[in-house]
């Protein structure tokens, strides 16, 4: 690894042990046996580097591919390895109300991923319906409003009410809650693909 990973790679530990409104970069440069300024000569600011921890974050979940959906079960399929990239940099869901207030760096991008995203998910549910997962009369709106919403803010509330559960076992949780948010709206052909997804979690 080169001294930039090494820094990443740490502070992503340290945020997400400690909450990222918790760690200076003294503290990290300490971790890590290295001077602030060879830090800071990578990442100016502690903004920086978790600007950085964002996009990387950002560019794991576009190579799950854009609005094009095949199937219900590849739709749900890529909910659930978006929530293992959040659970890998889940400092950044769980700081998101601060990080919104005081960077604006990060702000105006996640304004422009929310964006992508919202095209992505109404995009993906507009193919479902066309192919016959979803019922013509789907309240497509509902959807999307839950669906983001589960996204953004699930590991929150894994964190307060289920702590004693394990990182995948928070996912399988999420994972089958949104499938099953699925289910009123879902064809028959839909509900085998719910049916398959929800099985494959066990």
């Amino acid at each position: 690894m080169t001294r930039e990973e090494k820094i990443v790679d740490k502070a992503l530990e340290m945020f997400n042990e400690r909450g990222i409104e918790y760690v200076g970069l003294r503290e990290l440069a300490a971790a890590l046996g290295i001077r602030v300024g060879n830090l800071t000569y990578y990442f100016p600011t502690k903004d920086d580097l978790v600007n950085r921890l964002a996009q990387d974050l950002s560019r794991l979940n576009d190579q799950l591919g854009g609005a094009a959906t095949p199937d219900l079960f590849s739709f749900l399929e890529r909910f659930r390895k978006v929530c293992e990239h959040q659970i890998r940099y889940r400092c950044l869901l769980l700081s998101v109300v601060h990080l919104m207030e005081r960077n604006r760096v990060l702000s105006e991008t996640y304004k422009e991923t929310e964006k992508k995203r919202f095209g992505s998910i109404v995009g993906g549910l507009s193919a479902l319906r066309q192919a016959g997962y979803l019922n013509p009369d789907a309240d497509t709106g509902f959807l999307v409003s839950v669906f983001t919403l589960t996204a953004r803010f699930w590991i929150s509330e894994a964190s307060i009410s289920f702590r004693h559960l394990s990182p995948r076992e928070h996912i399988h949780h999420y994972a089958a809650l949104v499938a099953k948010l699925f289910l009123p709206y879902a064809t028959e052909k839909g509900r085998e693909d719910i049916r398959r997804f929800i099985n494959g979690l066990s």
